[in-house]
């Protein structure tokens, strides 16, 4: 073990990111939050700023914002951002400029040197896009008007971001504070060096990436992917750096390359996890450089970034949504949205302290009014709710106005947002293609998660929608927008796999029916364990054709040969529906099958399903029938007619059973 204190500086740094997201995570706030405050409970206890083992640890933090920056590039959407309209687009970039310049004007109060006010004014004015769309995403919000508008201006607050990264290094140039000279030649200057380093790299992404990331991926080996979305990432990052610019802008770029093709989903996933850490070491590097001593001496400019963070750009954001003629709730919920200093903020903050344009005291004030504006937020954006119930209780004339209001912006709906009523097929081997063929017959509109890329582009030309990456992933499945679907088909072979994409199929819907493919009975079970509504055994389905052409060409009689692939899949399924006696209802409640026998006298008798709305009068759903002649009907469509004698297999509640055998009686 060598003598350097290194290793259990970052054993502690770990330790702190862990404690503290879990901490963060117990109170329901963004876990990077925690990070800092864990940062800051060990920030006594290891090396201090300035020696060679927290260099060491600030250059793996550094790691964490360029990764932060790549995946920002990955999910940012110039098509998006072009078909914005004006409220998020245009109002975007007045409420970032109006708050800079609100922000200066202010800190005149406390007698801030121009280029540091500038700086902070650029923090604050920019929110956190992890905060908002957590919040969003709990109470089911982004495809509201306001939720919509939420997500087009902090896209906007994104590009603006890497903008005012681009800018720092000019601005310290022009204040003195670093080389290169203040005059506006250099200033210039800097900004041709930056065309000259960005247009090459976008040569080279558009002739030289994409084929070498199709290399890659036909080799289907995700390590090498991996390693090749890194040095793309990294590597870019450093060219900008040798050219006296932004390793994070460079790092943006290689995102928004990766983001314009098809891999840009399995990239996502795959980079996520080494994101997550790394960016935890930024935010725990942050938290240790938190001096209590000269926050101490600072409180007047703590306050005056918490006041401009929550009140004035809570004012601002919901004022120029007014502006723009939106409805009063889309501007009462924009505004207490916008009541924060976001995580790139803490990327700005930290560039402007290398580059000398923020003092070590208004480093540590931004750190620590970034804390206390993401926890009033959190309280206030909780509030939205019953408070416009109550201001629409009293003015029943803004509820109107609100409700028109959502027709005028249903155009600002995403473009993945375009995915509704489709139905999910996850793989698209034989099983799948199968499927795709049936829904192409009968034009139900679906998308096809496959991680094939030689597939995929056959598939794509064929003019069928397709996500390439891996289904059991979060971010490909994310894609394919499980929450508006009717429907997934899970035709994967691999098993783990399935139940993978199952599990983030239903953690975005958790109504979604599921249907999925197993080989073994073992994997069935546990696919119904897991609550997927079918799953299909094609070797068990294969063998029963086999079975049934065998016996019609030895002669067996039909009814007898139906009777014996009945009891074979009694035998099989039998101990399956016993098992559904254990299965809950969306709402919790146990659901149990029985079968029911319908008398000569029912009211049923002679109606088709459709005839009868046995769901919607008792709410069991209908598995089987087992007609009176010996034929059993799988799964009935509407069209299926029910005759006295036949035994309805239901699955219900108890309450809804008693229901639907009062209903077969006559006495519902």
């Amino acid at each position: 073990m060598p003598e350097s204190t290194l290793f259990w500086d970052l054993i502690l740094a770990l330790l702190a990111a862990a404690g503290g997201g879990a901490l963060a995570y117990l109170l329901r706030l963004p876990l990077f939050l925690g990070y800092i405050v864990g940062g800051a409970l060990v920030g006594p206890f290891v090396a201090a700023p300035g020696t060679s083992e927290f260099g060491v640890i600030e250059q793996l933090a550094e790691l964490g914002v360029l990764l932060l920056m790549f995946t920002l590039g990955l999910e940012f959407s110039l098509k998006e951002l072009i078909r914005m309209r004006g409220v998020a687009l245009g109002g975007g970039l007045l409420g970032i400029v109006t708050m800079i310049a609100l922000f200066v004007g202010l800190s005149r109060a406390v007698g801030l040197p121009l280029p540091e006010a500038l700086v902070l004014g650029a923090t604050v004015s920019v929110s956190s896009t992890m905060i908002i769309a957590k919040l969003l995403m709990e109470r089911g919000e982004l495809d509201t008007p306001h939720g919509r508008l939420a997500i087009g201006t902090l896209l906007v607050e994104d590009l603006a971001v890497v903008v005012m990264l681009f800018l720092l290094p000019a601005l310290a140039a022009l204040a003195g504070r670093s080389e290169g000279g203040g005059d506006l030649l250099g200033v210039l200057g800097a900004f041709g060096k930056g065309v000259a380093v960005v247009i090459p790299v976008f040569w080279l992404a558009l002739r030289v990436v994409p084929p070498v990331l199709d290399r890659v991926a036909r080799a289907r080996n995700f390590e090498l992917f991996l390693l090749a979305s890194l040095v793309l990432s990294l590597g870019t990052g450093l060219i900008t750096a040798q050219a006296g610019l932004s390793p994070a802008l460079g790092a943006f770029l290689a995102g928004l390359i990766i983001g314009e093709s098809d891999y840009v989903h399995e990239t996502l996933a795959r980079v996520l996890p080494l994101r997550d850490l790394f960016v935890a070491l930024f935010f725990v590097s942050m938290g240790m450089l938190l001096d209590p001593e000269l926050l101490a001496g600072n409180l007047p400019l703590v306050g005056l970034l918490v006041v401009a963070g929550v009140v004035g750009k809570g004012l601002v954001r919901g004022g120029i949504v007014a502006l723009f003629r939106q409805p009063v709730k889309v501007a009462l919920f924009t505004a207490l949205a916008f009541t924060q200093i976001g995580e790139f903020s803490f990327v700005m903050g930290k560039m402007g302290a290398e580059l000398g344009l923020l003092s070590p005291a208004g480093y540590n004030a931004l750190l620590a009014a970034s804390l206390l504006s993401i926890f009033i937020s959190s309280f206030l954006f909780r509030l939205a709710p019953p408070l416009w119930e109550f201001v629409s209780r009293k003015f029943p004339r803004l509820d109107a106005e609100h409700r028109v209001g959502e027709l005028e912006l249903e155009g600002e709906i995403p473009e993945g947002a375009s995915l509704g009523g489709h139905v999910i097929v996850c793989g698209y081997g034989r099983m799948g293609s199968a499927v795709g063929e049936a829904l192409l017959r009968f034009r139900v509109p679906f998308v096809v998660v496959e991680r094939d890329p030689e597939k995929a582009r056959r598939l794509k030309a064929q003019g069928l929608r397709v996500i390439v990456g891996d289904a059991a992933h979060e971010p490909v499945i994310h894609a394919a927008r499980p929450e508006r679907a009717r429907l997934a088909v899970l035709a994967l072979p691999d098993f783990p796999r399935a139940k993978g994409a199952f599990r983030h199929l239903r953690a975005h819907n958790p109504a979604l029916p599921v249907l999925a493919r197993a080989h073994w009975d073992e994997e069935r079970e546990e696919l119904f364990r897991e609550g997927v509504s079918e799953v299909i055994q094609p070797e068990f389905e294969g063998a029963l054709e086999l079975i049934r052409h065998a016996l019609l060409h030895v002669g067996v009689p039909a009814m007898d040969l139906e009777d014996y692939i009945h009891e074979l899949r009694q035998r099989r399924y039998g101990a399956l529906l016993q098992g559904w006696l254990q299965r809950e209802d969306p709402h919790g409640r146990l659901q149990k099958v029985q079968e029911v026998e319908i008398p000569r006298e029912s009211p049923l008798a002679g109606r088709s399903l459709r005839e009868c709305r046995i769901r919607e009068r008792t709410g069991v759903t209908v598995l089987q029938i087992r007609k009176r002649k010996g034929r059993t009907v799988l799964n009935p469509p509407p069209e299926t007619v029910i005759e006295p004698g036949d035994r309805v297999l239901v699955l219900g509640t108890p309450t809804q059973i008693v229901e639907f055998i009062g209903l077969s009686r006559g006495v519902a």
